[in-house]
C-alpha cells in the first residue's frame, strides 16, 4: 500500500510540475504574442505619422511654389501687356496695379516658417518684393501717362517696358531657384546628342528572305544510240 501511494503521489507531483511548466510556457507565449502585436501597432502608427508629416511638408512646399508661380505669371503678363498698343491706350483708364494687391497679400500672409528650410524661405521672400516693385512701376506709369501729352507717352511706355523686362527676367530666375530650394524642380530633358550612340544608330535593314524554292536543277538527257547505228 505504501508503494502504490508513493507512486500516485509522485505521479501527481509530476503532473503538477508539468502543468506549472505548461502554464509558464503558455503565459510566456501569450506575453510574446501581445508584445509582437504591440510592436506592430507602434510601427504602423509611426509609419502613418511619418507619411502624414511628409504629406504635410509636400503640401506646404506645393502651396509656396503655386503662390510664387502666380506672382511670376502676373509679372510676366504685365510685361507682355506693355508691348500691346491696345492695352497702352487703356492704362490711363484702368489700373492694372490693383490686380497685384491680392496676390501680394497672399504671399505676405503665407506662413513662411512652415518651409523649415532657410534657402527656401529666402527664395520665397523675394516674390512679395518683386510684386511690390511691379505694382510701383505700374502705379508710376499710370500717373505719368495721365499727366503726359499723347506724344510723350511712347517714351514713358518704353522706359517702363525696360524696367518690367528686367523684373520679369529676375522673377523667372527666382522661380527656378525656389523650385531647386524646395526640391520640386523638374529634370531638364536630355539632348539627343548626349544619349548613347548605340541608341541613336539606325537599325540595320532586315535581310531579304531567302527563296524557299530551290533553283531548278539542270536535267541531263542522254540519248540512247539507235539499234541500226554501227
Amino acid at each position: 500500500m505504501q508503494s502504490s501511494a508513493s507512486i500516485w503521489s509522485e505521479t501527481a507531483a509530476w503532473v503538477e510540475a508539468i502543468g506549472a511548466i505548461a502554464a509558464v510556457v503558455g503565459a510566456g507565449w501569450v506575453a510574446a504574442s501581445e508584445s509582437r502585436a504591440t510592436r506592430l501597432r507602434e510601427e504602423r502608427a509611426a509609419t502613418a505619422a511619418l507619411l502624414k508629416e511628409e504629406r504635410g511638408v509636400l503640401a506646404t512646399k506645393t502651396a509656396a511654389l503655386n503662390l510664387a508661380i502666380l506672382a511670376s505669371t502676373q509679372i510676366h503678363d504685365l510685361h507682355v501687356l506693355l508691348v500691346d498698343d491696345a492695352w497702352r491706350g487703356r492704362v490711363a483708364r484702368v489700373s492694372a496695379s490693383r490686380a497685384l494687391l491680392g496676390t501680394e497679400r497672399m504671399l505676405t500672409s503665407f506662413p513662411i516658417q512652415s518651409l523649415s528650410d532657410a534657402p527656401a524661405m529666402v527664395e520665397f521672400s523675394r516674390f512679395p518684393a518683386s510684386l511690390a516693385t511691379a505694382a510701383e512701376i505700374y502705379s508710376n506709369l499710370e500717373t505719368a501717362v495721365r499727366a503726359a501729352d499723347e506724344a510723350e507717352r511712347g517714351a514713358i511706355f518704353d522706359a517702363c517696358n525696360q524696367q518690367m523686362a528686367r523684373l520679369d527676367a529676375a522673377a523667372q530666375r527666382q522661380l527656378k531657384s525656389l523650385k531647386a530650394a524646395l526640391g520640386l524642380a523638374t529634370p531638364e530633358p536630355v539632348a539627343p546628342e548626349l544619349l548613347a550612340p548605340e541608341l541613336l544608330a539606325p537599325e540595320p535593314p532586315a535581310a531579304a528572305p531567302r527563296d524557299l524554292v530551290s533553283p531548278p536543277l539542270a536535267l541531263v538527257v542522254r540519248h540512247k544510240p539507235s539499234r541500226g547505228a554501227s
